[in-house]
C-alpha cells in the first residue's frame, strides 16, 4: 500500500510524529529532501556515473585554497575536506541528510516537473546495523581511526619485549584482533585510499556521522552525513522500514507548501546564506 501524498507542511509533520511513535526511539530523526522522478534515489553522487574517486578529492584538496576557502581545512583532515567537497558539489560517496524537517520540505518542492519526496532515517539505528552499540542520539567520531593511531614509545617497547618471550606472537595476535575501526572514520578513508579494488577496508551499509561545520551551507542547514561504504546500491535497498520512511508531496500543492515555508522562516537565503541566496529571495518576492 502507497501512502497518500502529503499536501502540506501540517500534514507531514503529523505522519512523521507518528512514525516516530512507532520507531519507539528517542534518538531525533534525519530528513532529506529529493526529486520524485530519478532513476537513483538515495545513491551518492559518486556513483550516479562514472567518476574516479581519488583524483576527485586529490584534486579538490590541490585546487581550493585559491579559490575561496576562507579557512581551508589542514591537508591530514580529510573527513573535513569530504565534507567540504560535498557541499561545494563534487562527486563524492557522501548523500546530504538534515536534522530540519521543514529544511528537508524545501529541498522536495524545488521543482514542480521532478515532484518531491521526504526521506525520514533513524540514523542511530543504521549504525547499529553494522554491529555497534550505540545509545540514542550517539555518534562515532569522524576523525579518529585506532587502527591507525601511532604507537607510543614505551607501547611499541612492552610489545617488543613479548616477542621474546614464549607464546608472544600469539599474544600479539590477540592484541592486533581486538582492535576496533571506528565506523565513523572508515569509509572516510575508503574514499582516500583507492576505494574498494585496493582496499578491504570499510562497512558493508552506510554509516550516519555528524560533520565538522566547516562551511557556512552545513551550519544552515542543519546538515548531516551518511557515507556509503562497500555496497554502493541505494540506502533504500539497504536497510528496512524500521529505519527509513519515504513521504511523497503533492506536485499540485508545491506553491501553498513554499507559501508555509516562508512563513516558517524557510528561504533560500536561509538554506544558502550567501548573496547568491539573497538573489533567489529577491527574484520571488518582487
Amino acid at each position: 500500500m502507497i501512502d497518500k501524498a502529503v499536501s502540506s507542511t501540517e500534514e507531514l509533520i503529523d505522519r512523521v510524529e507518528r512514525d516516530l511513535r512507532k520507531w519507539r526511539t528517542t534518538t531525533f530523526p534525519w530528513f532529506r529532501g529529493e526529486p520524485a522522478k530519478t532513476e537513483k534515489p538515495l545513491v551518492p553522487k559518486l556513483f550516479r556515473a562514472r567518476h574516479n574517486e581519488n583524483s576527485l578529492l586529490q584534486h579538490f584538496r590541490m585546487k581550493a585554497p585559491a579559490l575561496g576557502v576562507k579557512v581551508p581545512p589542514r591537508g591530514g583532515h580529510t573527513d573535513q575536506w569530504l565534507f567540504l567537497a560535498r557541499h561545494v558539489g563534487v562527486p563524492t560517496r557522501l548523500l546530504d541528510w538534515t536534522e530540519g524537517l521543514l529544511v528537508a520540505l524545501y529541498f522536495a518542492t524545488e521543482k514542480r516537473e521532478t515532484g518531491g519526496v521526504v526521506w525520514m532515517l533513524d540514523p542511530v539505528q543504521l549504525n547499529r546495523e553494522s554491529g555497534e552499540t550505540f545509545r540514542d542520539n550517539e555518534f562515532p567520531l569522524t576523525w579518529f581511526s585506532p587502527d591507525t593511531t601511532g604507537l607510543q614509545r614505551r607501547e611499541t617497547a612492552t610489545w617488543l619485549g613479548d616477542l621474546t618471550r614464549p607464546g608472544g606472537g600469539h599474544r600479539l595476535r590477540r592484541i592486533a584482533e581486538g582492535i576496533k575501526s571506528n565506523i565513523g572514520g572508515i569509509n572516510i578513508r575508503l574514499a582516500w585510499e583507492g576505494g574498494e579494488a585496493q582496499t578491504k577496508i570499510g562497512t558493508q551499509k552506510p554509516i550516519a556521522v555528524h560533520p565538522t561545520s566547516i562551511h557556512p551551507r552545513i551550519t544552515a542547514q542543519k546538515g548531516c552525513f551518511t557515507i556509503h561504504g562497500r555496497n554502493h546500491d541505494s540506502l533504500s535497498k539497504q536497510v528496512g522500514p524500521r529505519i527509513l520512511r519515504r513521504y511523497a508531496v503533492n506536485t499540485r500543492k508545491f506553491g501553498d507548501i513554499r507559501k508555509q515555508l516562508r512563513m516558517l522562516g524557510i528561504t533560500h537565503s536561509t538554506i544558502y546564506p550567501d548573496l547568491d541566496g539573497l538573489a533567489k529571495d529577491l527574484e520571488s518576492a518582487f
